[in-house]
């Protein structure tokens, strides 16, 4: 097949991401394949041209690849990282086993720079979603009607720094301040579940609204893969965690359902503010 009968693969894992990249890219001319992770990936990736595939079906997954002229791929949507022991694996995931068993150690940074490693030895060249469909990037600024306080501003800086010093112990992309304190770092459990974390924590102490979510990506991060992410769901915890706004990496921060995730923090007068970080 020609260039021109390439398409864009679309790795998907959870959430409505996946979805939003397939509509973007078509609407862009560009002909798409999604590959569904069972367990992971929604129904509504049917809506498109699909497969689906398992953990442990790595050869499944190339061949997918090679059948569909799929030479670049995005790989998007959230996961939970499988327990290898419980995994079959197909013919093409044995022939990787040395690989597959280099994937337990080190930290996510590490997990992924290594998968995207595996993708471009197969052929394909693995794309960032940003480069997919830049639209869904954090403009740089205030994205809704409200403006964060002076003392969030100081959480905000505070929080970058936290996120900063986090990158060399490849631990997480998000931490919450409030009024100078670091009440929650994003660990395994990933951000909505430390939101909830702090929406426990938020329960004493003064009434109204405090602090800040920062969410970025670590320093010397792959940016090809796991950019930081938010969307309704990430506006509807925060507000629950009774936090005043949110922080993210201008045009570095991927925005889920873009419209609907800024509409719904108007709505609930929180801030969205998009920052630059410095270049590393």
């Amino acid at each position: 097949m020609s260039q021109r009968d390439e398409k864009l693969g679309i790795i998907s894992g959870g959430g409505g991401l996946p979805s939003d990249v397939a509509r973007a890219a078509i609407a862009d001319g560009r002909a798409v394949h999604l590959l569904g992770i069972y367990g992971e990936a929604e129904n509504e990736i049917s809506h498109f041209p699909h497969s689906w595939f398992k953990w442990g079906e790595v050869g499944k997954l190339f061949s997918i690849l090679r059948a569909e002229n799929c030479r670049e791929v995005v790989i998007i949507g959230h996961v939970t990282r499988p327990d290898l022991s419980q995994i079959r694996m197909d013919l093409g995931a044995l022939k990787l086993l040395p690989f597959i068993m280099k994937l337990k150690s080190g930290g996510d940074d590490q997990l992924l720079s290594k998968i995207a490693g595996l993708f471009e030895d197969k052929g394909h060249k693995v794309c960032s979603v940003l480069d997919v469909v830049p639209a869904l990037a954090a403009d740089l600024g205030d994205m809704t009607g409200f403006k964060p306080s002076t003392i969030n501003q100081q959480d905000l800086q505070k929080g970058l720094e936290v996120v900063e010093a986090m990158g060399c112990f490849d631990v997480g992309q998000a931490v919450v301040v409030v009024n100078g304190h670091v009440i929650a770092i994003e660990g395994a459990e990933g951000t909505d579940r430390m939101l909830e974390r702090c929406s426990a924590l938020q329960q004493w102490g003064r009434k109204g609204r405090h602090g800040v979510l920062i969410k970025v990506p670590k320093p010397k991060q792959d940016r090809r893969i796991d950019l930081p992410t938010i969307g309704p769901k990430t506006i509807e915890l925060a507000v629950a965690a009774r936090l005043s706004g949110i922080g993210v990496a201008a045009g570095e921060t991927v925005i889920a359902s873009k419209s609907d995730t800024l509409v719904l923090a108007e709505k609930n007068k929180i801030f969205v503010r998009g920052v630059a970080l410095e270049k590393e």
